[in-house]
C-alpha cells in the first residue's frame, strides 16, 4: 500500500511539473517562423524551376511561366497548411496540457484536433506529389527524360556527399580517453530505388 501511496505521489508530481511548462510552448510561439521557398519540402520541385535546370533540359519560356503559375498555387496553399498546422499544434498542446494534468478527463477534444492535424499532412503530402504530377504534365517525352537523368545524377552526388561529411564528422569527434577512433569502414549506402519513371 506504501508503494501504491510513493507512486501515486510521484505520477501526481511528475504530472504537475509537465503542467508547469509554459517556457517551452512559449518560445515556440516566439521564435521566428522559417522562410520557405517555392515547393519546400520538394527537392524535385525545386531542382524544376532553377533556371539552370531549365536551360539544360529546354523547358521554354511558355512552359517556365505556365509550370510557376501552377507551382505557385501549390505553394501558397502548403504555406497556408503549414500555418494552420502550427497554430492547430500550439492548441493541441494548451489542450494536451489541461488534459494530462487532470486524470479522468475527456480526451474527445484532444484528439478530434490530432484528426484534423492528420487530414492536414495527408493534404500536404497530396500537394507535394501534385508537385510531380504538374511537372510531368507540363514537360515533353524528351525533357522528362533528360530531367530525370539530371535529378538522378544531383540526387546521387548529393547522397555521395552526405555519406562523405557523415563519415568525416565521426573521425572528429574524440573518444572517451581523448584520442581520435579510427576510421571505420562503412559498408556500401544502400541501394535507392529509382526515381519515378515516365516522366
Amino acid at each position: 500500500m506504501q508503494n501504491l501511496t510513493l507512486a501515486l505521489v510521484f505520477a501526481l508530481v511528475s504530472v504537475s511539473l509537465f503542467a508547469q511548462q509554459p517556457d517551452a510552448v512559449a518560445a515556440n510561439r516566439e521564435r521566428p517562423r522559417m522562410s520557405r521557398s517555392p515547393n519546400y519540402g520538394n527537392w524535385v520541385g525545386k531542382q524544376v524551376m532553377n533556371p539552370e535546370f531549365m536551360e539544360k533540359v529546354g523547358i521554354h519560356s511558355g512552359q517556365a511561366q505556365k509550370l510557376k503559375e501552377e507551382m505557385e498555387k501549390i505553394d501558397t496553399r502548403l504555406k497556408t497548411l503549414d500555418e494552420e498546422i502550427y497554430a492547430a499544434a500550439l492548441q493541441q498542446a494548451d489542450i494536451a496540457k489541461k488534459v494530462l494534468s487532470a486524470p479522468g478527463q475527456s480526451t474527445e477534444e484532444l484528439m478530434k484536433l490530432v484528426e484534423r492535424i492528420g487530414t492536414m499532412r495527408t493534404e500536404q503530402a497530396k500537394l507535394s506529389t501534385q508537385i510531380l504530377v504538374v511537372i510531368r504534365d507540363n514537360l515533353t517525352e524528351a525533357q522528362r527524360a533528360k530531367a530525370h537523368e539530371l535529378i538522378t545524377a544531383e540526387g546521387q552526388r548529393r547522397l555521395k556527399e552526405r555519406m562523405e561529411r557523415r563519415e568525416r564528422g565521426e573521425r572528429q569527434r574524440p573518444g572517451p580517453d581523448g584520442q581520435r577512433p579510427p576510421p571505420r569502414r562503412r559498408p556500401d549506402p544502400p541501394q535507392r530505388p529509382a526515381a519515378p519513371q515516365g516522366w
